[in-house]
């Protein structure tokens, strides 16, 4: 398990900085990573671990996915990596549920090359190291400052993804993992633009629940995919900020016509008690077949 804070300094958070902090408007917390808190008594540990195996099993056969083991046996192993993970964060980045979903899929999808658009601290590679221990791992991401785990085998880069050359990666061994706050619409075109069809998407949002995303990438997967969509624009408000996104732009009919299936995960809450995660895959036509061109 991470290291507690030194007690001194607790004191100073709890009697003056985060006092302080209150009158100004912020929350002073620290950055203790959700899965510290857990379960210990042997019971609720295994109710937890089956109602996620459960809701996971669902959802790879959903998004036609199939694990290299049990899905139960692989929340398991999770449950037990977790708490070694060399990077602490309590806002931004994943939780444990993103973490689990995206350990799961990777089992699931076994890619040679993994592609990783936005980098943050690192959990997310090392995530993708732990389910992919065989894996080139390509990150990506304009700010590396504030990493806190750097794969030694992996290739880091400040440039956008989509600038790299990929002639040394074979297209049908790769999974890109976008969570870069990045128009997703853009993504699902430049990825099939390069041969990729195989795609994890982070933070994706329907229409009438994206105001609760910071950052939305919007046109996100939802919005493009979804079957009920009207010419009317989506509008909503954030932090005093106005957004609008088009439903019948040129992006939005470009991306659905390259999307041969995509299915949002279950966000685990109820099984775990963690906050909800947003993972998303998507499998893209190949070879330029834009089944709405």
């Amino acid at each position: 398990m991470p290291a507690r804070p030194p007690v001194m300094l607790e004191r100073l958070r709890r009697r003056v900085l985060g006092p302080l902090f209150d009158r100004l408007g912020y929350d002073l917390v620290p950055a203790a990573p959700d899965w510290t808190h857990r379960p210990t008594s042997p019971r609720e540990v295994s109710v937890l671990l089956d109602d996620a195996a459960a809701i996971l099993d669902r959802d790879l056969t959903a998004a036609g996915l199939a694990p290299d083991r049990d899905v139960r046996a692989l929340v398991e192993t999770f449950w037990t990596l977790i708490p070694e993970a060399p990077v602490r964060q309590r806002r931004g980045g994943s939780g444990f549920n993103g973490a689990l979903q995206l350990y799961v899929a990777m089992r699931a999808l076994r890619p040679r090359y993994v592609i990783e658009s936005g980098v943050f601290r690192g959990l997310t590679t090392w995530v993708i190291r732990q389910a992919c221990p065989d894996a080139r791992i390509y990150c990506h991401d304009p700010d590396l400052s504030g990493l806190q785990y750097r794969d030694r085998d992996a290739v880091y880069s400040r440039a956008d993804w989509s600038r790299a050359d990929w002639s040394g990666v074979e297209p049908a061994d790769t999974v890109a993992f976008f969570d870069d706050h990045v128009a997703q619409g853009r993504r699902v075109v430049e990825a099939h633009a390069r041969g990729l069809t195989r795609l994890l998407f982070d933070d994706d949002a329907a229409g009438h629940r994206i105001h609760a995303h910071g950052g939305p990438a919007h046109p996100t997967i939802a919005m493009i995919t979804d079957p009920g969509r009207t010419p009317e624009p989506i509008r909503w408000t954030r932090a005093g900020r106005s957004f609008e996104q088009a439903t019948d732009d040129a992006l939005v009919a470009r991306a659905a016509g390259l999307i041969a299936r995509s299915h949002a995960f279950d966000d685990l809450h109820r099984a775990t008690g963690y906050s909800p995660a947003r993972l998303t895959y998507v499998a893209l036509h190949p070879g330029g077949a834009e089944g709405g061109r």
